[in-house]
Protein backbone atom coordinates (compact mmCIF):
# COMPACT_ATOMS: atom_id res chain seq x y z
CA UNK A 1 0.00 0.00 0.00
CA UNK A 2 2.74 2.73 1.04
CA UNK A 3 4.65 1.72 -2.29
CA UNK A 4 1.54 3.00 -4.37
CA UNK A 5 0.84 5.93 -2.02
CA UNK A 6 4.22 6.81 -2.42
CA UNK A 7 5.50 5.69 -5.46
CA UNK A 8 6.75 8.80 -7.78
CA UNK A 9 6.68 11.62 -4.87
CA UNK A 10 9.79 11.29 -3.72
CA UNK A 11 10.35 15.25 -4.60
CA UNK A 12 7.13 15.94 -3.08
CA UNK A 13 8.24 13.87 0.32
CA UNK A 14 11.53 15.46 0.65
CA UNK A 15 10.07 18.64 0.54
CA UNK A 16 7.24 17.90 3.18
CA UNK A 17 10.40 16.52 5.24
CA UNK A 18 12.27 19.26 5.32
CA UNK A 19 9.44 21.28 5.84
CA UNK A 20 8.49 19.19 8.86
CA UNK A 21 12.28 19.75 10.23
CA UNK A 22 12.09 22.97 9.62
CA UNK A 23 8.83 24.08 11.44
CA UNK A 24 9.90 21.06 14.27
CA UNK A 25 12.89 23.09 14.85
CA UNK A 26 10.66 26.45 14.92
CA UNK A 27 8.85 25.09 17.55
CA UNK A 28 11.78 24.05 19.66
CA UNK A 29 13.67 27.56 19.43
CA UNK A 30 9.94 29.63 20.04
CA UNK A 31 9.37 26.82 23.07
CA UNK A 32 13.31 27.63 24.79
CA UNK A 33 12.27 31.39 23.84
CA UNK A 34 9.55 31.85 26.52
CA UNK A 35 10.99 29.37 29.10
CA UNK A 36 9.02 26.41 28.41
CA UNK A 37 10.61 23.16 29.66
CA UNK A 38 8.98 20.72 27.03
CA UNK A 39 10.47 22.23 23.62
CA UNK A 40 11.40 18.78 23.03
CA UNK A 41 7.91 17.35 22.68
CA UNK A 42 6.69 20.47 20.96
CA UNK A 43 8.92 19.95 18.42
CA UNK A 44 8.14 16.22 17.93
CA UNK A 45 4.35 17.40 18.10
CA UNK A 46 5.29 20.04 15.31
CA UNK A 47 6.91 17.55 13.14
CA UNK A 48 4.68 15.00 13.10
CA UNK A 49 1.57 17.13 12.57
CA UNK A 50 3.35 18.21 9.52
CA UNK A 51 3.99 14.60 8.16
CA UNK A 52 0.20 14.14 8.46
CA UNK A 53 -0.92 16.88 6.72
CA UNK A 54 1.80 16.66 3.78
CA UNK A 55 0.96 13.10 3.75
CA UNK A 56 -3.01 13.49 3.85
CA UNK A 57 -3.00 16.23 1.45
CA UNK A 58 -0.75 14.60 -1.39
CA UNK A 59 -2.46 14.48 -4.75
CA UNK A 60 -5.12 16.65 -3.63
CA UNK A 61 -7.75 18.35 -6.81
CA UNK A 62 -11.04 19.31 -6.71
CA UNK A 63 -13.35 18.49 -4.36
CA UNK A 64 -16.51 16.34 -4.60
CA UNK A 65 -18.31 17.73 -2.07
CA UNK A 66 -19.74 13.95 -1.08
CA UNK A 67 -18.48 11.97 2.41
CA UNK A 68 -18.73 8.48 2.63
CA UNK A 69 -20.24 6.97 6.12
CA UNK A 70 -18.53 3.69 6.15
CA UNK A 71 -21.03 1.36 8.49
CA UNK A 72 -18.51 -2.01 8.67
CA UNK A 73 -16.63 -0.09 11.97
CA UNK A 74 -14.16 -2.90 12.02
CA UNK A 75 -13.48 -2.80 8.59
CA UNK A 76 -10.38 -0.64 8.32
CA UNK A 77 -8.61 -2.86 11.06
CA UNK A 78 -8.25 -5.52 8.27
CA UNK A 79 -7.06 -2.96 5.63
CA UNK A 80 -3.90 -1.48 4.83
CA UNK A 81 -5.29 1.48 4.25
CA UNK A 82 -6.50 1.84 7.58
CA UNK A 83 -3.84 0.53 9.85
CA UNK A 84 -1.47 2.92 8.38
CA UNK A 85 -4.13 5.92 9.13
CA UNK A 86 -4.20 4.47 12.89
CA UNK A 87 -0.18 4.43 12.59
CA UNK A 88 0.64 8.20 11.88
CA UNK A 89 -1.95 9.61 14.20
CA UNK A 90 -0.17 7.60 17.46
CA UNK A 91 2.68 9.44 17.73
CA UNK A 92 0.59 12.99 16.93
CA UNK A 93 -1.42 11.59 20.51
CA UNK A 94 1.58 11.02 22.27
CA UNK A 95 3.47 13.90 21.94
CA UNK A 96 0.52 15.88 22.55
CA UNK A 97 -0.18 14.93 25.80
CA UNK A 98 3.84 15.05 26.44
CA UNK A 99 3.82 18.52 24.80
CA UNK A 100 -0.09 19.83 26.54
CA UNK A 101 0.04 17.46 30.34
CA UNK A 102 -3.69 18.13 29.84
CA UNK A 103 -5.53 15.12 29.21
CA UNK A 104 -9.12 16.87 28.42
CA UNK A 105 -7.83 19.55 25.63
CA UNK A 106 -5.38 16.76 24.03
CA UNK A 107 -8.50 14.45 23.67
CA UNK A 108 -10.55 17.25 21.77
CA UNK A 109 -7.81 18.30 19.58
CA UNK A 110 -7.49 14.47 18.83
CA UNK A 111 -11.24 13.73 17.91
CA UNK A 112 -11.48 17.37 16.32
CA UNK A 113 -7.91 17.44 13.81
CA UNK A 114 -9.64 14.14 11.74
CA UNK A 115 -13.28 15.40 11.48
CA UNK A 116 -11.35 18.85 10.62
CA UNK A 117 -9.30 17.01 7.56
CA UNK A 118 -11.99 14.80 6.34
CA UNK A 119 -14.80 17.95 5.93
CA UNK A 120 -11.84 19.59 4.10
CA UNK A 121 -11.10 16.87 1.86
CA UNK A 122 -14.68 16.90 1.12
CA UNK A 123 -15.36 20.90 0.64
CA UNK A 124 -12.27 22.73 -0.19
CA UNK A 125 -10.69 23.19 -4.05
CA UNK A 126 -7.57 22.11 -4.17
CA UNK A 127 -6.95 19.86 -1.24
CA UNK A 128 -10.31 17.57 -1.96
CA UNK A 129 -9.11 14.00 -1.56
CA UNK A 130 -11.51 11.05 -1.16
CA UNK A 131 -14.23 12.10 2.51
CA UNK A 132 -14.65 8.71 4.11
CA UNK A 133 -15.63 8.36 7.93
CA UNK A 134 -13.04 5.47 8.17
CA UNK A 135 -10.30 7.26 7.73
CA UNK A 136 -11.37 9.86 10.55
CA UNK A 137 -12.17 6.66 12.48
CA UNK A 138 -8.37 5.02 12.33
CA UNK A 139 -7.01 8.53 12.70
CA UNK A 140 -9.07 8.61 16.13
CA UNK A 141 -7.99 5.57 17.42
CA UNK A 142 -4.32 6.20 16.55
CA UNK A 143 -4.55 9.46 18.20
CA UNK A 144 -6.06 7.48 21.60
CA UNK A 145 -3.76 4.96 21.64
CA UNK A 146 -0.67 7.62 21.55
CA UNK A 147 -2.96 9.06 24.44
CA UNK A 148 -3.48 5.92 26.06
CA UNK A 149 0.70 5.58 26.17
CA UNK A 150 1.77 8.72 27.38
CA UNK A 151 -1.04 9.21 29.21
CA UNK A 152 0.46 5.83 31.41
CA UNK A 153 3.72 7.20 31.63
CA UNK A 154 2.99 10.60 33.12
CA UNK A 155 0.55 8.89 35.24
CA UNK A 156 3.54 6.91 36.97
CA UNK A 157 5.65 10.28 36.62
CA UNK A 158 2.51 12.31 38.51
CA UNK A 159 2.95 15.06 35.84
CA UNK A 160 -0.06 14.67 34.33
CA UNK A 161 -3.30 17.29 34.93
CA UNK A 162 -6.45 15.37 34.77
CA UNK A 163 -8.71 18.24 35.63
CA UNK A 164 -6.92 21.41 33.94
CA UNK A 165 -8.67 22.84 30.67
CA UNK A 166 -12.00 21.14 31.42
CA UNK A 167 -13.79 24.34 30.57
CA UNK A 168 -11.84 25.19 27.48
CA UNK A 169 -12.24 21.43 26.13
CA UNK A 170 -16.44 21.91 26.50
CA UNK A 171 -16.31 25.46 24.83
CA UNK A 172 -14.09 23.86 22.17
CA UNK A 173 -16.58 20.56 21.82
CA UNK A 174 -19.92 22.83 21.58
CA UNK A 175 -18.59 25.27 19.27
CA UNK A 176 -17.26 22.71 16.84
CA UNK A 177 -21.17 20.38 17.30
CA UNK A 178 -22.84 23.82 16.55
CA UNK A 179 -20.25 24.41 13.65
CA UNK A 180 -21.13 20.59 12.10
CA UNK A 181 -24.50 20.51 12.13
CA UNK A 182 -25.00 24.31 11.00
CA UNK A 183 -22.58 24.59 8.30
CA UNK A 184 -20.98 21.54 7.35
CA UNK A 185 -24.10 19.05 7.46
CA UNK A 186 -25.79 21.29 4.76
CA UNK A 187 -22.79 22.06 2.93
CA UNK A 188 -21.92 18.41 2.69
CA UNK A 189 -23.97 15.59 1.04
CA UNK A 190 -23.20 12.05 2.78
CA UNK A 191 -23.52 9.01 1.21
CA UNK A 192 -24.17 5.35 3.52
CA UNK A 193 -21.44 2.45 2.40
CA UNK A 194 -20.92 -1.01 4.10
CA UNK A 195 -17.09 -1.21 3.23
CA UNK A 196 -14.43 1.24 1.93
CA UNK A 197 -11.21 0.63 2.20
CA UNK A 198 -8.72 -1.75 0.25
CA UNK A 199 -7.67 -5.25 0.72
CA UNK A 200 -5.42 -7.61 -0.96
CA UNK A 201 -6.34 -10.08 -3.58
CA UNK A 202 -6.65 -13.41 -4.22
CA UNK A 203 -4.81 -15.67 -7.41
CA UNK A 204 -8.26 -15.80 -9.31
CA UNK A 205 -8.28 -11.79 -9.03
CA UNK A 206 -4.60 -11.25 -10.12
CA UNK A 207 -5.35 -13.26 -13.18
CA UNK A 208 -8.11 -11.35 -14.20
CA UNK A 209 -6.26 -8.24 -14.43
CA UNK A 210 -3.00 -10.23 -15.92
CA UNK A 211 -5.84 -11.42 -18.99
CA UNK A 212 -7.77 -7.93 -19.29
CA UNK A 213 -4.42 -5.73 -19.35
CA UNK A 214 -2.49 -8.51 -21.93
CA UNK A 215 -5.87 -8.20 -24.21
CA UNK A 216 -5.17 -4.03 -24.02
CA UNK A 217 -1.19 -3.89 -24.00
CA UNK A 218 0.35 -7.24 -24.52
CA UNK A 219 3.21 -7.40 -21.81
CA UNK A 220 4.29 -4.16 -22.01
CA UNK A 221 3.69 -3.32 -18.73
CA UNK A 222 4.55 -5.02 -15.13
CA UNK A 223 1.60 -4.99 -12.87
CA UNK A 224 2.67 -3.88 -9.29
CA UNK A 225 0.51 -3.73 -6.06
CA UNK A 226 -2.78 -4.83 -6.53
CA UNK A 227 -6.29 -3.97 -4.12
CA UNK A 228 -9.70 -4.99 -3.13
CA UNK A 229 -11.78 -2.03 -2.79
CA UNK A 230 -15.52 -2.36 -2.32
CA UNK A 231 -18.22 -0.10 -4.46
CA UNK A 232 -18.84 1.76 -1.69
CA UNK A 233 -23.05 0.26 -1.52
CA UNK A 234 -23.64 -1.18 -4.07
CA UNK A 235 -23.22 -5.33 -4.40
CA UNK A 236 -19.71 -4.94 -6.69
CA UNK A 237 -15.93 -4.63 -6.14
CA UNK A 238 -13.23 -2.53 -8.27
CA UNK A 239 -9.73 -4.76 -8.00
CA UNK A 240 -7.70 -1.33 -8.50
CA UNK A 241 -3.83 -2.16 -9.40
CA UNK A 242 -0.62 -0.33 -10.42
CA UNK A 243 1.36 -1.04 -13.85
CA UNK A 244 5.16 -0.25 -13.98
CA UNK A 245 7.29 0.33 -17.35
CA UNK A 246 9.49 -2.25 -18.20
CA UNK A 247 12.11 -0.06 -19.74
CA UNK A 248 15.30 0.26 -18.31
CA UNK A 249 16.47 3.16 -16.48
CA UNK A 250 12.28 4.15 -16.30
CA UNK A 251 11.53 1.84 -13.77
CA UNK A 252 9.83 4.54 -11.55
CA UNK A 253 7.02 5.16 -14.07
CA UNK A 254 3.74 4.02 -13.34
CA UNK A 255 0.03 4.19 -13.56
CA UNK A 256 -2.96 3.17 -11.90
CA UNK A 257 -6.33 1.28 -13.20
CA UNK A 258 -9.52 -0.78 -11.85
CA UNK A 259 -10.99 -3.67 -12.91
CA UNK A 260 -14.91 -4.63 -12.22
CA UNK A 261 -15.30 -7.68 -10.27
CA UNK A 262 -16.74 -10.24 -10.23
CA UNK A 263 -18.08 -9.53 -13.73
CA UNK A 264 -15.09 -8.58 -15.26
CA UNK A 265 -16.33 -5.66 -17.60
CA UNK A 266 -15.25 -2.67 -16.94
CA UNK A 267 -11.36 -1.81 -16.83
CA UNK A 268 -9.93 1.61 -16.46
CA UNK A 269 -6.45 2.37 -16.87
CA UNK A 270 -4.72 5.72 -16.71
CA UNK A 271 -1.02 5.42 -18.05
CA UNK A 272 -0.27 9.06 -18.13
CA UNK A 273 -2.09 11.94 -15.95
CA UNK A 274 -0.65 15.22 -16.78
CA UNK A 275 -0.29 17.41 -20.29
CA UNK A 276 3.54 16.24 -20.02
CA UNK A 277 3.50 12.47 -22.16
CA UNK A 278 5.93 9.74 -20.41
CA UNK A 279 7.25 6.70 -20.99
CA UNK A 280 4.16 5.07 -19.78
CA UNK A 281 2.19 5.95 -22.51
CA UNK A 282 1.24 3.13 -24.80
CA UNK A 283 3.12 3.18 -28.72
CA UNK A 284 0.35 2.62 -31.08
CA UNK A 285 2.45 0.78 -34.32
CA UNK A 286 3.04 3.04 -37.34
CA UNK A 287 1.28 6.36 -35.84
CA UNK A 288 2.46 9.56 -35.82
CA UNK A 289 2.09 12.44 -33.57
CA UNK A 290 -1.36 14.23 -34.06
CA UNK A 291 -2.00 17.70 -34.47
CA UNK A 292 -5.33 17.30 -35.07
CA UNK A 293 -8.54 15.90 -33.87
CA UNK A 294 -8.36 13.24 -36.74
CA UNK A 295 -5.34 12.27 -36.81
CA UNK A 296 -6.04 11.91 -32.72
CA UNK A 297 -8.96 9.67 -33.96
CA UNK A 298 -6.61 7.38 -36.58
CA UNK A 299 -4.53 6.63 -34.18
CA UNK A 300 -7.02 5.79 -31.61
CA UNK A 301 -8.89 3.90 -34.39
CA UNK A 302 -5.87 1.34 -34.73
CA UNK A 303 -5.40 1.21 -31.66
CA UNK A 304 -8.78 0.17 -31.16
CA UNK A 305 -9.19 -2.21 -34.00
CA UNK A 306 -5.73 -4.11 -33.11
CA UNK A 307 -6.80 -4.89 -29.46
CA UNK A 308 -10.31 -4.10 -29.54
CA UNK A 309 -11.91 -5.39 -33.56
CA UNK A 310 -15.40 -5.53 -31.84
CA UNK A 311 -15.59 -1.59 -32.24
CA UNK A 312 -16.47 -2.06 -36.01
CA UNK A 313 -19.62 -2.45 -34.86
CA UNK A 314 -20.16 0.76 -33.14
CA UNK A 315 -23.13 3.43 -34.48
CA UNK A 316 -21.56 6.27 -32.51
CA UNK A 317 -18.05 7.24 -32.91
CA UNK A 318 -16.62 10.64 -31.76
CA UNK A 319 -13.64 12.46 -30.82
CA UNK A 320 -12.92 15.56 -28.54
CA UNK A 321 -10.13 17.50 -27.48
CA UNK A 322 -8.95 17.20 -23.70
CA UNK A 323 -8.10 21.24 -22.49
CA UNK A 324 -9.23 24.32 -24.22
CA UNK A 325 -6.13 23.88 -26.52
CA UNK A 326 -5.94 19.59 -26.28
CA UNK A 327 -2.99 20.04 -23.91
CA UNK A 328 -4.19 16.14 -22.57
CA UNK A 329 -4.57 14.72 -25.91
CA UNK A 330 -8.06 13.99 -27.63
CA UNK A 331 -10.27 11.36 -26.78
CA UNK A 332 -12.59 8.71 -29.01
CA UNK A 333 -16.24 7.08 -27.69
CA UNK A 334 -17.34 4.23 -29.75
CA UNK A 335 -20.76 3.95 -28.53
CA UNK A 336 -23.87 1.37 -29.30
CA UNK A 337 -27.29 2.85 -29.43
CA UNK A 338 -30.39 1.30 -29.98
CA UNK A 339 -33.96 2.70 -30.60
CA UNK A 340 -32.41 5.86 -29.37
CA UNK A 341 -31.00 3.85 -26.21
CA UNK A 342 -27.31 3.91 -24.78
CA UNK A 343 -26.47 0.28 -25.14
CA UNK A 344 -24.06 -0.85 -22.02
CA UNK A 345 -20.69 -1.42 -24.40
CA UNK A 346 -18.88 1.25 -24.49
CA UNK A 347 -14.87 1.75 -25.67
CA UNK A 348 -13.43 5.54 -24.91
CA UNK A 349 -9.40 5.63 -26.01
CA UNK A 350 -7.27 8.66 -25.41
CA UNK A 351 -4.55 9.85 -27.24
CA UNK A 352 -1.94 12.03 -26.42
CA UNK A 353 0.17 14.57 -27.89
CA UNK A 354 2.81 12.12 -29.24
CA UNK A 355 0.50 9.61 -30.42
CA UNK A 356 0.64 7.47 -27.68
CA UNK A 357 -2.56 5.69 -26.05
CA UNK A 358 -3.02 7.54 -22.22
CA UNK A 359 -5.94 6.08 -20.70
CA UNK A 360 -8.60 3.56 -22.14
CA UNK A 361 -11.97 2.98 -20.54
CA UNK A 362 -13.71 -0.42 -21.60
CA UNK A 363 -16.99 -1.91 -20.91
CA UNK A 364 -17.41 -5.29 -21.99
CA UNK A 365 -21.85 -5.04 -22.02
CA UNK A 366 -24.00 -6.40 -24.70
CA UNK A 367 -24.52 -4.45 -27.86
CA UNK A 368 -28.00 -5.16 -27.86
CA UNK A 369 -30.48 -5.68 -25.22
CA UNK A 370 -34.54 -6.18 -25.51
CA UNK A 371 -36.34 -3.77 -22.82
CA UNK A 372 -39.46 -2.17 -22.15
CA UNK A 373 -40.05 1.40 -23.76
CA UNK A 374 -39.42 4.36 -21.37
CA UNK A 375 -42.26 5.94 -19.90
CA UNK A 376 -40.64 9.05 -18.78
CA UNK A 377 -39.48 11.95 -20.97
CA UNK A 378 -36.16 14.02 -19.98
CA UNK A 379 -38.38 16.45 -18.58
CA UNK A 380 -39.97 14.25 -16.72
CA UNK A 381 -36.92 12.84 -15.21
CA UNK A 382 -35.18 15.94 -14.51
CA UNK A 383 -38.50 16.58 -12.22
CA UNK A 384 -38.54 13.47 -10.57
CA UNK A 385 -34.65 14.14 -9.54
CA UNK A 386 -34.78 17.86 -8.31
CA UNK A 387 -37.43 16.71 -6.64
CA UNK A 388 -35.83 13.69 -5.10
CA UNK A 389 -33.03 16.06 -4.18
CA UNK A 390 -35.10 18.88 -2.29
CA UNK A 391 -36.38 16.21 -0.38
CA UNK A 392 -33.08 14.82 1.12
CA UNK A 393 -31.58 18.39 1.02
CA UNK A 394 -34.35 18.87 3.60
CA UNK A 395 -33.62 15.60 5.25
CA UNK A 396 -30.33 16.74 6.00
CA UNK A 397 -30.92 20.03 6.45
CA UNK A 398 -29.81 21.60 3.79
CA UNK A 399 -32.96 23.06 1.97
CA UNK A 400 -31.31 26.58 0.62
CA UNK A 401 -29.03 25.01 -1.61
CA UNK A 402 -29.07 25.31 -4.96
CA UNK A 403 -28.50 22.95 -8.01
CA UNK A 404 -29.29 22.19 -11.27
CA UNK A 405 -30.93 18.89 -13.18
CA UNK A 406 -30.42 17.77 -16.74
CA UNK A 407 -31.01 15.13 -18.51
CA UNK A 408 -28.25 13.78 -20.63
CA UNK A 409 -29.46 10.51 -22.08
CA UNK A 410 -31.12 6.93 -21.90
CA UNK A 411 -28.77 4.08 -20.92
CA UNK A 412 -30.03 0.36 -20.64
CA UNK A 413 -29.09 -0.75 -17.43
CA UNK A 414 -29.54 -4.21 -15.55
CA UNK A 415 -31.23 -4.34 -12.11
CA UNK A 416 -30.81 -7.63 -10.83
CA UNK A 417 -30.60 -9.25 -14.21
CA UNK A 418 -33.87 -7.24 -15.56
CA UNK A 419 -32.84 -4.46 -18.25
CA UNK A 420 -34.92 -1.26 -17.96
CA UNK A 421 -34.33 2.12 -19.82
CA UNK A 422 -32.62 4.80 -17.21
CA UNK A 423 -32.20 8.71 -17.45
CA UNK A 424 -28.75 9.90 -16.69
CA UNK A 425 -29.20 13.06 -15.37
CA UNK A 426 -26.44 15.68 -14.49
CA UNK A 427 -27.07 17.83 -11.20
CA UNK A 428 -24.65 20.62 -10.34
CA UNK A 429 -24.41 22.33 -7.58
CA UNK A 430 -23.34 25.81 -8.19
CA UNK A 431 -20.53 27.08 -5.80
CA UNK A 432 -19.99 30.92 -7.43
CA UNK A 433 -23.04 31.59 -8.99
CA UNK A 434 -25.15 30.54 -11.66
CA UNK A 435 -23.74 32.01 -14.90
CA UNK A 436 -21.48 30.22 -17.88
CA UNK A 437 -18.42 31.45 -16.38
CA UNK A 438 -18.82 29.62 -13.32
CA UNK A 439 -19.22 25.74 -14.98
CA UNK A 440 -15.66 25.21 -13.69
CA UNK A 441 -16.43 25.45 -9.92
CA UNK A 442 -19.48 23.71 -9.80
CA UNK A 443 -19.51 20.28 -8.10
CA UNK A 444 -21.49 17.95 -10.29
CA UNK A 445 -23.04 13.97 -9.51
CA UNK A 446 -24.43 11.45 -12.53
CA UNK A 447 -27.80 10.40 -10.65
CA UNK A 448 -30.09 8.19 -12.60
CA UNK A 449 -33.91 7.59 -12.93
CA UNK A 450 -35.60 4.04 -13.71
CA UNK A 451 -37.83 5.41 -17.16
CA UNK A 452 -40.58 2.81 -16.28
CA UNK A 453 -41.11 2.88 -12.40
CA UNK A 454 -39.76 6.86 -12.21
CA UNK A 455 -37.50 5.32 -9.54
CA UNK A 456 -34.73 7.86 -8.54
CA UNK A 457 -31.25 7.09 -7.74
CA UNK A 458 -27.83 9.08 -6.26
CA UNK A 459 -24.06 8.35 -7.43
CA UNK A 460 -23.68 6.13 -5.47
CA UNK A 461 -26.70 3.95 -6.66
CA UNK A 462 -29.00 4.46 -3.75
CA UNK A 463 -31.87 4.99 -3.86
CA UNK A 464 -34.01 8.50 -3.15
CA UNK A 465 -37.52 8.74 -1.72
CA UNK A 466 -39.50 11.66 -2.54
CA UNK A 467 -41.84 13.16 -0.17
Amino acid sequence: MLTAIFQNEGAYLAACTLTALTLGGTAWALARRVGNTRGVWWSGLTFSLTGVFGVTFMGAGRASGVCALNHRFAEPFHTTQGLWNLAMMVPVGALALLAVRRILPVLVGLVVLPLSIEVTQAAVEGLGRVCDSSDAEMNIVGGLVGLALAGAVLSVRRSLDWQAGLKGALIASTAFLLLGAGVVRPMLEFTNADGTGLSGVDSAQKRAVEIALKEAFGNRYEIGQLYEQPCGNLPCKNIVFSLHSREEGHREAFGNGSLSWPDRKHLNVLLEDSDHPTIMGYPVTGAKAPSTGQDASRVAQTYARRQYPWVNDANVQRTYAMGERAELGWITNWRWTHNGILMPRMLDVQVDRTGHVSQIDVTLGPAHVEMPKARLDAEQAERAVRKAVATRLRTNGGSSAAFRAQAVTVKALDQDGVWAPHWLVNVTWGTKGQGADSQESDRAAMYRVNAISGQVYDSGGTPIEAD
